[in-house]
């Protein structure tokens, strides 16, 4: 599908307003994360607005803040078997 010019910057308006996801704002128009990465480039350098940050950083850093929130879950969480398990040694060596 062909998009005039109307349609190009408004889909790099909505990328740029929405923290330069391109990847979300491609699938809902329908379009590749290529161009719409294209056309924002296209509308920055119209309007002489700069990005304050590239889309690939803010996914890695939604990425590693997700991994290291993961990370805590896991090293916070108890296992059932092995709390059962201690108990079971605790009871034999009469430490309870």
């Amino acid at each position: 599908m062909n998009y005039n010019e109307n349609q190009q910057k408004e889909i790099a308006q909505y990328a740029t307003e929405h923290d330069n996801n391109y990847k979300a704002t491609g699938e809902k128009y329908g379009i590749s994360y290529q161009q719409v990465a294209a056309w924002v480039r296209k509308y920055k350098k119209a309007t002489g607005k700069t990005t304050t940050a590239s889309p690939t950083k803010t996914q890695s850093q939604e990425k590693k803040a997700t991994t290291q929130a993961t990370t805590l879950d896991v090293l916070n969480r108890k296992d059932p078997v092995l709390e059962a398990q201690l108990s079971e040694v605790k009871k034999r060596l009469g430490l309870d």
